[in-house]
Parts: structure tokens; sequence; C-alpha cells
């Protein structure tokens, strides 16, 4: 039987970064591009590189031995995995025994106040797809959301975290303009639309030095055993 760890879940008050993996853990992240068939593969080396695997389809398939790793991190885009029990299993075969894992996904939107917002104003002057995309960042909200997949995938000693965070960005226009963002690719009388609606929303959020951005991350650790 899975274990699981005591107390529920800890609530973390902090700043992005705050939980990182240690050196010489391998580190994942993945990518699935709701217009694309295919999974992107990530792996971030220690000395700050990064390789990237693709045309794997739908699946995951991590490129290493059995009992490669004592530690594994997957710091992005778990949630977004059709086959997330998958991806944990590979990850366990991965891990030698007592190896740990850590998973982070976001949390609630609701509780991510400039996403919620910015996926209704594309609900209201884009479309629903849109907005969906934004929201799909979220689809793993609540803390026993990720235990579960952890406990599916025959890891113990499970523990999860909420973790809230607070980033920076100068101004909503660069909040909204990092590559890939789901605003570039509406037209331009909607992009001036939703910035209007998030200059107006984000007026509590903004000081004399930019756009405070808060967000909260599940963060998910357990062991092989």
């Amino acid at each position: 039987m899975n274990a699981r760890a005591p107390c529920g879940v800890e609530e973390l008050e902090g700043r992005a970064g705050d939980v990182s993996p240690a050196d010489g853990s391998l580190e994942l992240a993945f990518e699935v591009r709701p217009r694309e068939i295919g999974t992107w593969l990530t792996v971030l080396r220690p000395t700050g590189e990064t390789e990237t695997e693709t045309g794997r389809g739908r699946g995951v398939e991590l490129p290493y031995d059995d009992a490669s790793f004592a530690r594994v991190a997957c710091r992005r885009g778990l949630q977004l995995l059709p086959d997330r029990s998958r991806a944990l299993e590979e990850m366990r075969r991965v891990l030698v025994r007592q190896g740990e894992i850590e998973v982070a996904v976001r949390g609630s939107i609701e509780r991510s106040p400039l996403f919620a917002e910015l996926a209704d104003s594309l609900e209201r002057h884009a479309a629903v797809r849109s907005a969906a995309a934004v929201r799909w960042l979220f689809c793993m909200p609540e803390p026993d959301d990720l235990r579960g997949v952890l406990a599916a995938a025959a890891f113990d000693e499970i523990r999860v975290d909420v973790v809230r965070t607070t980033d920076r960005s100068p101004s909503i226009r660069a909040f909204l303009s990092p590559p890939g963002s789901e605003l570039g690719i509406v037209p331009a009388k909607v992009r001036r639309r939703v910035l209007a609606d998030l200059e107006r929303a984000s007026e509590p959020w903004m000081d004399r030095d930019g756009l405070l951005i808060r967000t909260e991350t599940i963060v998910g650790r357990a062991r092989r055993v």
C-alpha cells in the first residue's frame, strides 16, 4: 500500500524558484501543443544546458536505462500529458530504489488571478478554444489530483505542498508577450481588447516596480521503494 504523509497539505509562502532540484538530478519538462500531435521532452542539465527531444507522438518514453538516477524532478507540463500515468511510470523506472521524485503542477486558476482574467477576456473577445488553452494549464487544481496520480504510479511516502509565489513583470504587455502565448494567434483587434481588459483588472497588482503576478503551484514528492 502506498504511504500518505500525515497532516495532509502544507501551505508554503515563497517566491518562484524556492523549490529547485539538487545538482546532478534529472530535471524534465514536458510541452504538449494543442494544435500539433506530439509531446516535447526537455532535459535540463546541471550545467544549465537543455536538450529537447520530439517526435514521440502522444506517448512518453524516457531515453534512459532502468535505475539510472537517484532523483528525478519534473518542473513543468505533467498536467498537460494525455497519459500522466505512463509518464510517471517512466520516471519511476529510471529511479533507483529509494530514489526521490519531485513533480510540480499549476494549482487553481482562481488562485492565479491574472491568468483567470486572461481566460475570461479571451472567452469574451476571442473564442472558447482560446480561453480553454489558458485554463488547460491549470487542469490539476487540487493537491489530491497530484497525490492520486503519484499513488497510482506506485510511489510511496507521498507528500504534497502548496506553494504560493509572486513574480514580477514590467507590464501587462510584457506578461502577454512570451513565445507561444495564446494571445499571439488571435487578431490584432482582439489583442487590443484583451490588453485593455487586463490593464484595468491588474490595477490592484501594479506598483512602481511593475506588475505583481501571484500564482499557486502544487508540488508532490515521493519515493520509489
